[in-house]
């Protein structure tokens, strides 16, 4: 994305001198003008449309940008949004994104140019585009850095899940870890691993690229032909534990006698699956929520408690892990 530095490097002035063409704020030369509106085309500038007036209050739209919405977890989320916004009178706009950064850089360029009241996301974009002047909040994947943001105790669901499968017998244990992209399940998936590197079992690590049903269970039959004495896997969704039940039982394996699977996420479909999946529970609906009432807070400067929102994660226990044994 073209930033006002560029163009002002570009039309050889100063950025202040770009910044007040843009608002119509204080003298600017022709000669300056000219070099600066040829540039604009030339690079084909974005302006922000808030820079043009200080005083014009950002419409009610707000961007929701999404990694895959073929997870559950996702829509879930969106529908929080979508809900406590709706009812303060805003609409949103929803991206799918995935890894594109192209992508991304054009929905961001459509939210500035619409003078968006803010932007919902689990990428962010700060670091790659500093110029953009869009209140952010990030959902999920919320790093160190990020101002603000809403995510589940990822550190604390890992090692509760490496923890719970531990005490329900598991010897052989693959723990799967999702797309390197997603800094959430690498957390649980660190946590885990830490976790059962204090105690006596063995387990193998490996690693998903996808969120796609029919590319989890390519990896899943991969995985169960290499560790063939696998008896639990740790899986980083519940959309991967559920493809792992279906490989398995294709397999003639019983569930979790002869293998147990944990998920995570706690998605509707994961209590009507057979049998129903044993799983980590984060509320997505509530992280997307607590995300929209953020940026609603943001965009009508109220007192804001919490600039970092984190939610509880609790087990959920169904059918296909073992009874456990409690310590």
């Amino acid at each position: 994305m073209v930033t006002i530095k560029q163009v002002a490097q570009e039309a050889g002035v100063s950025k202040s001198t770009v910044s007040r063409y843009i608002s119509q704020n204080g003298y600017v030369g022709k000669e300056a003008q000219e070099k600066i509106e040829k540039t604009i085309k030339k690079l084909k500038f974005v302006p922000n449309l808030s820079a043009r007036s200080l005083k014009t209050k950002r419409n009610q739209l707000v961007g929701l940008l999404l990694p895959d919405i073929s997870n559950p977890f996702f829509p879930m989320l969106a529908k929080g949004v979508e809900e406590f916004l709706q009812e303060k009178g805003y609409r949103v706009m929803l991206g799918n994104i995935g890894e594109d950064e192209a992508l991304e850089e054009d929905y961001l360029k459509v939210l500035v140019q619409t003078n968006a009241a803010g932007v919902i996301t689990t990428h962010d974009f700060s670091e790659k585009f500093p110029d953009i002047d869009l209140p952010m909040v990030i959902v999920d994947r919320v790093g160190h850095k990020s101002n603000y943001g809403v995510f589940s105790n990822n550190e604390e669901g890992g090692k509760l899940a490496a923890k719970i499968v531990v005490e329900a017998g598991g010897k052989n244990i693959a723990v799967v870890s999702g797309p390197v992209t997603a800094i959430n399940i690498n957390n649980r998936f660190k946590a885990s691993v830490d976790f059962l590197e204090t105690t006596n079992v063995h387990y193998q690590k490996f690693y998903s690229n996808s969120y796609n049903f029919e590319d989890i269970q390519v990896e899943a039959n991969k995985l169960l032909n290499e560790f063939q004495e696998v008896d639990t896997i740790i899986a980083p969704s519940d959309i991967h534990g559920i493809a792992f039940i279906h490989e398995i039982l294709a397999r003639g394996k019983k569930i979790p006698e002869d293998i147990q699977v944990i998920g995570y996420d706690d998605i509707l479909i994961s209590q009507f699956v057979y049998p129903a999946l044993s799983t980590i529970h984060q509320s997505a609906y509530k992280m997307g929520e607590e995300a929209a009432k953020l940026i609603y807070e943001i965009d009508n400067e109220q007192h804001i408690e919490k600039k970092r929102i984190e939610l509880p994660i609790h087990y959920v226990e169904r059918e296909t892990l073992r009874k456990r044994k409690e310590h």
